[in-house]
């Protein structure tokens, strides 16, 4: 079964932030989880936030981060940011999106 990606708002920004090359290893990674999503490492804390039920696929030698939930049911994957782990960027980024929009 094929998932659909949907984007959450902010992570649409995360993506145009990449630079053309690491845009397309992000998109390739978002092919494989559309196919498998149960591909990526479950999150739960992370660094002090709580990323339950979120996962995360890494690409570009592990440096880069797409941070997702599937929802088995409806099909979906949804993206909640692409970035770096680098300084807790990534994971406080989406922790931020998830209070804003749950």
């Amino acid at each position: 079964m094929s998932y659909t990606v949907q984007f959450v708002e902010g992570a649409v920004a995360d993506l145009k932030a990449l630079d053309p090359p690491l845009q397309q290893l992000a998109w390739k990674q978002m092919e494989k989880i559309a196919e498998a999503p149960e591909l990526g490492k479950p999150l739960g804390q992370q660094m002090g936030y709580d990323l339950t039920g979120l996962r995360t696929i890494r690409f570009c030698r592990q440096v880069y981060r797409v941070v997702y939930e599937f929802f088995e049911e409806e099909g979906i994957v949804k993206v909640w940011g692409i970035g770096k782990r680098e300084r807790e960027e990534i994971y406080r980024a989406v922790a931020h999106r998830r209070v804003e929009r749950p």
